[in-house]
């Protein structure tokens, strides 16, 4: 057992640590740029990006309305769909997020060939009313797509984004959340384009989903939540697929892949 001696220097050396972040933080000239930035979506909530109208709240978490004011708030994806999506495709999005992609999608392929999935029961109002300044209606479910039907645990970050089933930080809030089967979902709703941005749920979705009728797939990897070997086994069960990697619209964290519309077997979880 430490002494007191050594006890009290851990707690002033645990103290100074979390002071100097604090105030790495904390700097006027941040809370400066934070203010502005709450600021500026307060006076001016609604903004466009690539035709789809977001509203701008000042509650937000700083990196997101940072994202919004460089205008990269998930522009590699709405770059891939905009490529490849075509008037006749039936979407599957796992992970709503905003609600931006799915409204993008809407507005060019019609509400009706829609669906989208998001786990974190916080978001439903953000996302209802973002569909709403833009006049569509995808087919929206509050609920986690996993390999069976029941209940998961999901933890929630102050920037929705970090929200995942894996638990990254200490500060994570744990809530339960529903679970639908995805091999179900697919039956029911026969997809040919399906949109995954999973915060690092991509490398459980390899080892249960079948993608039978699906033919294009945009994915976000997430290498600093799985790392660099499971990022390499989700790209290595695309290729095993049939799919091929679209290099012309693709990056290294955001992937176009597609193969000729056929149906496979079912995929072989072993």
């Amino acid at each position: 057992m430490p002494t007191l001696v050594e006890q009290i220097k851990h707690r002033y050396w645990s103290g100074r640590e979390c002071f100097i972040t604090w105030m790495r933080r904390n700097r006027p000239a941040v809370i400066q740029r934070n203010l502005s930035l709450r600021m500026r979506a307060w006076r001016q909530p609604i903004f466009e990006m690539e035709g789809v109208r977001l509203r701008r709240s000042p509650f937000l978490s700083v990196p997101i309305l940072e994202s919004f004011e460089s205008d990269i708030y998930e522009k590699p994806e709405a770059r891939i769909v905009q490529h490849a999506l075509k008037p006749n495709d039936i979407v599957l999005e796992l992970g709503t997020g905003l609600g931006f992609i799915s409204a993008l999608c809407a507005k060019n392929v019609g509400s009706e060939r829609v669906y989208t999935f998001e786990a974190n029961p916080a978001l439903e109002s953000v996302i209802q009313e973002n569909y709403r300044l833009n006049e569509v209606s995808p087919h929206l479910e509050i609920c986690l797509l996993g390999e069976t039907v029941g209940e998961i645990t999901f933890y929630l970050m102050k920037s929705f984004w970090s929200s995942t089933t894996v638990k990254r930080y200490p500060g994570a809030k744990p809530v339960q959340v529903p679970m639908k089967s995805f091999n179900d979902e697919v039956q029911r709703i026969r997809p040919n384009f399906l949109i995954i941005d999973i915060e690092g749920g991509e490398i459980d979705f390899i080892h249960y989903a079948s993608l039978n009728g699906i033919s294009k797939v945009c994915i976000e990897l997430h290498p600093h939540v799985i790392g660099m070997v499971a990022v390499a086994e989700v790209v290595d069960f695309f290729v095993s697929q049939g799919f091929q990697e679209v290099a012309a619209i693709s990056d290294d964290e955001h992937k176009l892949y597609q193969r000729e519309p056929v149906t496979i077997a079912a995929i072989n979880v072993d």
